[in-house]
């Protein structure tokens, strides 16, 4: 027996590498389609059955988060592929579903393709990618702030209190919407991995910015992003292509 699986990867090199891995060892994984763009995959998701999917939890513009969450059916096992830190590793443990992190361990993929078979002949699949998508769906209770360390203390922020991050070196300042801002001990990777499921896209290397507040692109001087309270955040050159599509799709 074969069972059709998808991977969604916005990185290329780590579909070639996952792909190579699953036919090279697990025959009965039939690669039916892979997709680095997650509105693609969304689409195919729609329309098409599968068992297993492969998703990436950062990527641009649809999270995987966010996909699973504009799927009314989720009748497939989900195997996540994460750079995330403890706090979402654990929530996903939780809801019994696997992850392997980035980048993937052959031992782990095997120990992940055993869990899919034997969970394969259980009926609570939707169950548990609900609990999942429950507990990581942003909400405005204190449950679901933010933690950032700082050298002294620690400070719990809401997402949608979080206008942008801006980096220096393995320091980032957190910008507020209020206009309060804190600098923390930790790279803007991290925070990527953190926020990427609240909404929030890298515009540039040094920059993560919360697309709710997003009101404006000017081409000017290479291209820049206008947040809320006239905010202007620069755009890369490499990232230009994704912000103009965040556009198109808004």
């Amino acid at each position: 027996m074969t069972y059709k699986t998808v991977i969604v990867d916005d990185e290329k090199n780590c579909i070639e590498v996952l792909e190579f891995l699953i036919k090279e060892q697990f025959p009965y994984l039939e690669i039916v389609q892979t997709f680095s763009s997650s509105k693609e995959a969304l689409t195919y998701l729609k329309s098409n059955t599968i068992d297993l999917l492969f998703l990436d939890i950062q990527m641009p513009f649809l999270t995987g988060i966010e996909l699973l969450q504009s799927l009314e059916h989720r009748p497939f096992y989900v195997v996540f592929t994460t750079a995330f830190d403890q706090y979402a590793l654990k929530a996903i443990k939780l809801s019994a579903l696997d992850y392997l992190l980035k980048p993937i361990d052959d031992e782990h993929l095997k120990l992940s393709i055993k869990k899919f078979r034997a969970e394969k002949s259980k009926s609570n699949f939707q169950d548990q990618l609900n609990n999942f998508i429950q507990q990581t769906q942003p909400v405005t209770n204190n449950a679901d702030k933010i933690a950032v360390s700082f050298h002294d203390k620690i400070i719990f922020y809401e997402p949608e209190e979080i206008l942008y991050c801006q980096s220096s070196d393995n320091y980032t300042t957190i910008y507020l919407v209020n206009g309060e801002k804190a600098t923390a001990s930790k790279t803007i990777k991290h925070f990527e991995d953190v926020l990427s499921p609240f909404g929030f896209i890298r515009s540039h290397q040094s920059y993560l910015v919360n697309k709710t507040f997003i009101e404006e692109y000017n081409k000017k001087d290479g291209g820049f992003i206008v947040l809320k309270n006239n905010v202007q955040v620069p755009v890369s050159r490499n990232r230009k292509e994704d912000i103009l599509q965040l556009f198109k799709n808004l």
